[in-house]
């Protein structure tokens, strides 16, 4: 029964069709961009893999097979002024009597934000410096349906600000699953971000003459595959995400609106890890190739990193988590430094 569940939404997932569409600008970007620096190093193809540190970022279900606790902290050296900030925790449950099954439990924290914003009033006189700031508050919840197979949902709240007194939240939400076919061989599908958006009131700001503008969210699904590779030396993950973009709306100037087609992106992800000892892992990965670009190759974000764990004790492990990942329109890359904390 498990296998036809998983079927069924890996061939949702897949046969969805639309008009071709470039990788666009539409809100909360900051949440597709990644978490960590494993998932940022490894190409964010991380759907599927369950052999690694997870985050239920990617899927909310994968913390069901994160047997021991992992906190992890990131902070990120971006340009422009902006910044990226992390924090999570993941741990699978025992949920008593039951040995076999449990429940995986997922908390995150994304801030992002841009700093030194030249502020101007219309005559171009000088205001202040400015500042934005958007944040995600994840809670993810995922069950064991027997040893190989889980499902999960997740829970946002996101808070954002856009000038000093408009700010709005929303509640977004994930669906995911894991199915591990074989003890090397994983797969793994999640829908992200479903309901999410932004509404801004200017109404505080400008009285009467205040709008309010709705910024939807794409939504996003994804489905992988991770493969452990023999003697336990690594992971290697393959994944295909297909975006759902946002209808635009515009009114003309006697108040009838227009709708815009719907957009779908394709994009593919893959990302390996390699175990050069049992403290030291390499990693490389390449996110958003874009199947329906007119330049496949304009939009990829190459990465590549490290992490370096030791055990202190028996049952407690820090380490130190490093990714450097090349953006498509900046010349100056990403660096992401994590530190983690693995404990039973």
């Amino acid at each position: 029964m498990y296998k036809k569940i998983f079927l069924i939404f890996s061939i949702i997932i897949l046969t969805f069709t639309g008009a071709n569409a470039q990788l666009g600008s539409y809100a909360g970007s900051f949440a597709r961009m990644g978490f960590g620096a494993r998932g940022l190093s490894m190409g964010n193809a991380m759907v599927s893999d369950i052999f690694g540190d997870v985050s239920g970022y990617y899927n909310p279900s994968l913390a069901c097979f994160q047997e021991q606790g992992y906190v992890n902290l990131g902070y990120t050296a971006m340009t422009l002024d902006r910044r990226l900030n992390y924090i999570g925790f993941a741990k699978k449950f025992i949920i008593k009597p039951e040995e076999k099954g449990g429940a995986g439990i997922s908390l995150s924290w994304i801030n992002s934000g841009v700093s030194n914003i030249d502020g101007r009033d219309n005559d171009a006189k000088q205001i202040g410096t400015l500042s934005t700031f958007e944040n995600q508050f994840y809670l993810g919840t995922g069950f064991l349906l027997d040893e190989n197979f889980s499902l999960g949902v997740g829970f946002k709240l996101y808070y954002s600000k856009l000038y000093d007194e408009v700010k709005t939240t929303s509640i977004a939400f994930d669906l995911g699953g894991i199915y591990k076919i074989r003890p090397d061989l994983s797969l793994g599908f999640a829908v992200r971000d479903i309901s999410a958006r932004y509404k801004w009131e200017t109404s505080k700001i400008y009285g009467d003459l205040g709008t309010t503008t709705e910024n939807k969210f794409p939504v996003l699904a994804d489905l992988g595959a991770t493969y452990l590779l023999p003697k336990n030396f690594g992971t290697a993950s393959l994944e295909l995400e297909t975006t759902f973009n946002p209808r635009f709306e515009t009114k003309d100037t006697i108040g009838f609106v227009t709708k815009s087609d719907r957009t779908y992106n394709y994009i593919i992800k893959f990302g390996t890890e390699l175990r050069l000892s049992e403290q030291l892992r390499i990693r490389a990965g390449v996110d958003r190739m874009d199947l329906k670009a007119d330049d496949f190759w304009g939009n990829i974000k190459p990465g590549f990193g490290v992490g370096f764990y030791k055990s202190f004790s028996k049952d407690v492990f820090i380490g130190l988590d490093y990714s450097f990942q090349l953006e498509p329109f900046t010349h100056e890359p990403i660096h992401n430094l994590g530190i983690g904390f693995k404990f039973k």
